[in-house]
């Protein structure tokens, strides 16, 4: 359930940074502590890094008490004209 979280967040991040259209080319999960159920958790996404069609980003998931619970890093490809 977590990576796609992070999934969904990186599409976020992409589409609030106004870049065009993209997809997951890649998406990496590291597990730091046991994600609590019935708690709200924050997710913050951000872009590291650009070159070309490509966007490295980054996320953290947090509990209420600001520990990382789990954190990403991924790439976004921007789609070519015509692709779906």
């Amino acid at each position: 359930m977590v990576p796609l979280l992070f999934d969904s967040v990186f599409g976020m991040v992409i589409h609030a940074a106004g870049r065009p259209i993209s997809r997951t080319a890649f998406l990496h999960v590291d597990y730091r502590k046991v994600t609590p159920i019935d708690t709200t958790l924050t997710a913050r996404g951000w872009i590291r890094e650009t070159d070309g069609r490509k966007a490295f980003v980054n996320a953290e998931l947090r509990d209420p008490d600001g520990n990382v619970l789990a954190e990403a890093n991924g790439l976004m490809v921007r789609l070519l004209a015509g692709q779906p």
